[in-house]
């Protein structure tokens, strides 16, 4: 009679490939996890990057309008230059409601002989939170004749850029000294500085939305003459930009 080796696997071998299958499955995993929280870290850089460089070009194009003068303007208000067009606070003087220790930025401009445009940047905390945004508030004084002339109010307080911790102005002079006290609290003084203004250099630092690292990384922002340090597992940049408002007339 001829015997027949029996088929099939012993114990031996089905435990051994249990546990190579287990520790595939296993790597397999854990790679996806590492993967997946890059993707995520890289997405995240991303669309910092993408919203602070579309908020600060939005910036630019206004900052450029700042003080611009219609030699046509309707109001019964006197030129935007010979009152405040450009002014920067630092909360909570000028603005309580935004956040203690970053620039509240506050410029003038006549969009036509109909239209004169306010609009306001400061940092505010969200509802119910710590967290700070760059709010935005946009205001159009219309007037169709020197006595007849309404104020809207486009938006106010709008999220400009979400997560934005610290917002830092400086203004400087055609030597490249900074330029302070251009502001009401300064009376005339306040009015003659913003004449000295060459350029002016925004400093945005802004948080990814969620925590990005594993372990808890230190930071140490140097915005302007702010300096601060926080420790967390989220990502931070900090974006600039220096910008030629061209309708100041320089004495």
């Amino acid at each position: 009679m001829i015997q027949r080796k029996p088929n099939g696997f012993t114990l031996t071998e089905t435990l051994v490939a249990i546990v190579i299958g287990m520790i595939s499955v296993a790597a397999i995993f854990f790679s996806y996890q590492a993967f997946n929280k890059a993707f995520k870290s890289v997405e995240a850089k991303a669309q910092m990057n993408s919203n602070a460089r579309d908020a600060l070009s939005q910036m630019t194009r206004e900052l450029r309008n700042t003080c611009r003068v219609d030699t046509n303007w309707l109001g019964h208000k006197n030129p935007v230059t010979s009152t405040q067009c450009l002014s920067k606070f630092i909360s909570p003087r000028g603005a309580s409601k935004y956040a203690a220790g970053a620039s509240y930025l506050m410029i003038y401009y006549d969009d036509s002989p109909f239209n004169r445009i306010r609009v306001d940047y400061g940092l505010k905390k969200y509802k119910n939170s710590d967290d700070t945004y760059l709010a935005r508030s946009y205001q159009v004084e219309n007037c169709t004749s020197p006595s007849k002339c309404t104020l809207r109010v486009n938006n106010e307080d709008q999220i400009f850029i979400n997560n934005v911790e610290d917002f830092q102005v400086v203004f400087k002079d055609d030597q490249g000294a900074e330029v302070t006290n251009v502001n009401s609290l300064a009376g005339k003084p306040g009015i003659q500085n913003q004449l000295r203004v060459k350029t002016i250099e925004i400093y945005l630092t802004v948080r990814s939305r969620n925590k990005v690292y594993n372990s808890k990384k230190t930071w140490t922002i140097k915005n302007a003459d702010r300096e601060y340090t926080v420790t967390d597992q989220y990502h931070r940049d900090t974006y600039f930009v220096s910008v030629y408002p061209r309708n100041i007339v320089q004495n």
